[in-house]
């Protein structure tokens, strides 16, 4: 039985009676496009907005971010305060809407701390950060992309290169049954795999 962040974020919402992710987001401030990703399982760890989105549905915050127990439990001893977002500093490649990649030092989030991320080797890891919307992200949407590429399904990251000009870009691939399907196009290089994607600040000044 499927026991994603979207499903438990859709369990929640039917017992509070909030019927759209347009709602939630007016209930509780987080901007919509967001809040879409959100319900459609494109963003699996919204470890910002954990807290505020189980106060809006009523439920437990602990059985929201984990999964571990029911809606309704008590919180844990250990979850009755705030938690704290532990960071990691590392490189990370700015794509800006016009001129050139670059990279900079940033505090992103440790996803290596978090219990809901299995991470295999920090290695395989790079973080590309859009300060501005371009054609496929919005604004401050950070993504952490798995460079090893695995059989299975999910959203990738890709660049594609028009007249000299590196693009950034994503596709997705799902199965039903054993058929394959894919949006990615003859003129995408695959990055990796998009493992996290989240709306994250960062200073990208050089």
């Amino acid at each position: 039985m499927s026991n994603t962040f979207a499903d438990r974020l859709t369990t929640a919402m039917k017992l509070k009676g909030i019927k759209t992710a347009s709602a939630l987001s007016r209930e509780t401030g987080i901007e919509r496009g967001y809040m879409y990703r959100l319900a459609s399982g494109k963003i699996d760890n919204p470890h910002k907005y954990v807290e505020r989105l189980a106060v809006a549905t009523g439920v437990s915050s602990h059985w929201l971010g984990t999964g571990i127990g029911d809606p309704y439990d008590p919180e844990p001893e250990t979850t009755k305060e705030p938690l704290a977002h532990p960071t990691m500093l590392t490189h990370v490649t700015v794509v800006p809407p016009e001129g050139d990649w670059y990279e900079v030092p940033a505090r992103v989030p440790d996803v290596f701390a978090s219990q809901q991320h299995k991470p295999r080797d920090k290695k395989l890891y790079e973080y590309y950060y859009v300060p501005e919307t371009i054609e496929c992200f919005t604004g401050f949407t950070l993504l952490v992309v798995e460079r090893e590429l695995r059989p299975g399904p999910g959203m990738f990251l890709a660049l594609r290169e028009e007249k000299g000009k590196k693009q950034l870009c994503s596709f997705l691939i799902s199965y039903k049954g054993l058929d394959q399907t894919s949006t990615r196009t003859l003129d995408m290089q695959t990055i990796g795999r998009v493992r996290i994607m989240d709306y994250w600040e960062l200073d990208v000044r050089r």
